[in-house]
């Protein structure tokens, strides 16, 4: 773990600034960056199965309510090791490896998803279409190619299914910006279950490993601390995304 902190690190201070760190103990967050105009929390582990749950709930009220990025930085999931170019999804929050978040800050994006030990992408249906006429290529022609049926190459077209790895890399050399690169630096939203869990109150919504004890949304962002010696850290994290720390 104190090589992928390191390592992290020397990535964050070639492209970027570290903003706030804390390894005192494993909380949902790691550290908080700035990439260009983006503010990033990174959890980082050595493999996905390290990051709880409840970890990934935190990161995503935080990333929704405060506007920010949420990564996982990961070396293996599962006990596999996370290939560069491969995001990893888990609860709806993206995990990559160092070599991974280091290209997306130099602006070239994973292509991969990896999911139950297989790898897909995600295509334009339009481009893949508009492309495939261009080269006079039929629905056969191409299905064959793909070795997938001519229903699967039409729902391809109309954007409704990921593509496995083998044909990815076929439409590829058909046209490489067919296959849309996945910007691992959105915000990632907290769904109804996110916040229906965490619901203290309206709009009122508890963090259970983080700094701040819980995170108030609405016209003004506030995040609520009950425990002092959390109280410091908590007021940074304030003082970064701009909103008040306030005591319950």
């Amino acid at each position: 773990m104190e090589r992928l902190l390191n390592a992290t690190l020397n990535v964050i201070r070639q492209y970027g600034e570290e903003l706030f760190i804390d390894v005192s103990r494993p909380y949902a967050y790691t550290m908080v960056v700035r990439h260009e105009d983006k503010k990033i929390f990174l959890k980082l582990a050595r493999d996905v199965d390290e990051v709880s749950n409840s970890a990934i709930r935190d990161m995503k009220l935080l990333s929704d309510f405060l506007k920010a990025s949420a990564i996982g930085v990961i070396s293996a999931a599962h006990g596999e090791v996370l290939e560069e170019g491969v995001v990893y999804r888990k609860s709806g929050m993206n995990f990559v490896s160092l070599a991974t978040l280091a290209k997306a800050f130099r602006g070239e994006m994973p292509r991969f998803i990896r999911s139950k030990g297989k790898r897909y992408a995600i295509i334009d249906g339009e481009e893949f279409r508009r492309s495939r006429e261009r080269l006079g290529l039929s629905l056969n022609e191409v299905s064959r190619m793909l070795s997938v049926s001519r229903e699967t190459l039409y729902r391809y077209e109309k954007g409704e299914y990921s593509v496995p790895e083998r044909a990815a890399r076929i439409i590829m050399k058909m046209d490489g910006s067919i296959i849309k690169g996945i910007d691992i630096f959105r915000t990632v939203k907290a769904d109804e279950m996110d916040m229906a869990s965490r619901a203290i109150d309206v709009n009122k919504y508890r963090l259970e490993e983080s700094h701040p004890d819980g995170i108030i949304y609405g016209n003004e962002t506030k995040l609520l601390v009950r425990d002092k010696e959390r109280r410091e850290k908590a007021e940074l994290l304030g003082q970064i995304f701009g909103v008040t720390v306030v005591e319950e």
